[in-house]
């Protein structure tokens, strides 16, 4: 990873947290409401946060090769983030291809993903921000 953008991980990891995080308050919004415009929102949102994922799970690895590393936590950090990833990224093409072929069928299915990718996401961020605030994981970089 070039040096000028190091590190890059800690300033896109709260992206992705924000907007899937969002994208459940909307949903839950728009069952409340019964707006189906809350709904495509949260749907805009969950996309946009699937998409940014892998760029910031590569950040993350790029960063634990740059400063080399080796934590106890590291290892159910990178597990919760890779999960929110795969699970985000192959909802996706399941979410459209329901969208089109059985409408009825995406919100309920969109609720269960999006409660599921919540909790992996909160998970990941509990264990990168234990590093960082409990162990001073890198911070010796600023």
């Amino acid at each position: 990873m070039p040096e000028l953008l190091a590190p890059i991980h800690p300033k896109l990891v709260h992206f992705p947290i924000a907007l899937f995080i969002s994208a459940l308050l909307l949903e839950i919004i728009s069952l409340i409401a019964r707006k189906e415009d809350w709904h495509r929102c949260a749907l805009i949102l969950y996309t946009a946060a699937a998409l940014l994922t892998p760029v910031v799970v590569r950040t993350g690895m790029w960063e634990v090769d740059r400063i080399r590393l080796s934590h106890p936590i590291l290892n159910s950090h990178r597990l919760f983030a890779l999960w929110t990833m795969w699970v985000s990224l192959m909802s996706l093409p399941v979410l459209y291809f329901l969208n089109r072929e059985r409408p009825g069928w995406v919100k309920p299915l969109f609720v269960v993903l999006l409660l599921a990718v919540a909790v992996l996401v909160t998970f990941a961020g509990h264990y990168g921000g234990t590093m960082v605030y409990e162990y001073g994981v890198g911070t010796e970089a600023f």
